[in-house]
């Protein structure tokens, strides 16, 4: 459903990463959600990235940039491009993009707009027009430590798209299940995201194997892939606890919602996060979550209620937190339909959206 302003803009999104990540889901469910609406949006990315294929049969205009600030070739042409579409707000996304967008403000008239995913010491966040937080926990880093002005900042959280993630039909889950090769009975518990060092999954696999202690049958699914160097640590963990019958390496998969929806429960053992997508997504499909407590994961888990939040360094109670759920169905149900209830109320494309949309247009107009 399109939903059509009063005062269409013409937006320039810019996002500098290649690959997969919540970042780069978030800039193109977004350019697909502004575009809908009525808006005229570019995309500006590098060549190879991902978005870049998924955006090639949307009303997107796409251009392809490697981003580089020096010599200042990139940013004259980026700036005449902003001329020539009459561009009214840019918008970027990830590091490599926020300078640039920083620097692209000695080119053209229209403000610049950044969206933090991420916590990172770096001052030319104070010269953007407006910052985008996803998080009160990434609001408070930007002001302390970026020394961005308070009138700047916006907390709006990243959106889930609630037609793809929502809870599976038994069919569904039943056909995931038999592709994995598992019985409806297995309890399952799954992460999913990058294997990367500071998503803490060599962590997760000896909690895992103190799991197994108390809950024999259960499986871990580990779903996406990340640098060769890691994934071997994360083997060799998985060796030497002698659980190999019980994980499953899933590895990247373009049926995440599917697969999720196989799930007894999502776990998260990340060391720092400023949102966690994959934890809103969980709850938009009614999982239950135990995720640690960092960043802005306790502002989308309410412990004992959608889930546990469990401290970094309390393996113990994350093992208790898991070994809880899974022997207890009733909680599953009720912890995984609260979450998909806050997942309609706090993160669905209508309200996240419309603050997006409502900024970019009061930053145009106050231009």
């Amino acid at each position: 459903m399109a939903f059509l302003v009063e005062s269409a803009m013409n937006i320039l999104e810019i996002v500098s990463g290649r690959s997969v990540n919540g970042a780069v889901i978030h800039t193109l469910s977004l350019c697909r959600e502004l575009s809908a609406r009525g808006h005229c949006v570019t995309l500006v990315c590098r060549p190879g990235a991902w978005i870049a294929h998924e955006v090639r049969n949307e009303r997107v205009n796409l251009v392809l940039s490697d981003l580089h600030r020096w010599p200042t070739d990139e940013l004259r042409r980026i700036g005449a491009l902003v001329d020539e579409c009459a561009i009214d707000v840019v918008h970027t996304h990830m590091s490599r993009a926020h300078f640039f967008g920083v620097l692209l403000k000695w080119f053209i008239r229209a403000p610049v707009v950044a969206t933090a995913h991420s916590c990172r010491l770096q001052p030319h966040w104070m010269f953007n027009d407006a910052v985008i937080a996803v998080s009160e926990a990434v609001r408070h880093f930007q002001r302390r430590y970026n020394r961005v002005a308070p009138a700047r900042l916006h907390v709006i959280r990243p959106f889930v798209d609630l037609t793809r993630f929502a809870p599976p039909s038994a069919s569904n889950r039943r056909m995931m299940r038999e592709h994995f090769a598992l019985d409806d009975q297995v309890p399952v518990i799954g992460a999913v995201g990058s294997i990367f060092r500071e998503k803490g999954i060599v962590e997760l696999v000896r909690t895992f194997a103190a799991v197994l202690r108390t809950v024999p049958d259960a499986r871990l699914l580990l779903v996406g892939d990340g640098p060769a160097d890691y994934v071997a640590q994360v083997k060799a963990a998985i060796n030497q606890l002698g659980v190999v019958p019980n994980v499953i390496w899933a590895g990247r998969r373009d049926d995440v919602p599917a697969v999720m929806g196989m799930l007894d429960l999502l776990v998260v053992t990340s060391v720092n996060e400023s949102f966690s997508l994959v934890v809103a997504e969980a709850m938009a499909i009614g999982l239950p979550v135990v995720a640690t407590k960092v960043g802005g994961v306790p502002e989308s888990v309410l412990d004992g209620a959608t889930g546990f939040v469990v401290p970094t360094d309390n393996q113990q109670r994350f093992v208790d937190a898991i070994v809880q759920l899974l022997t207890d169905q009733d909680l599953r149900r009720r912890f995984g339909a609260a979450g998909r209830a806050r997942a309609l109320q706090c993160f669905s494309p209508l309200a996240q959206v419309d603050a997006v949309e409502a900024l970019l247009t009061q930053m145009a107009r106050d231009l």
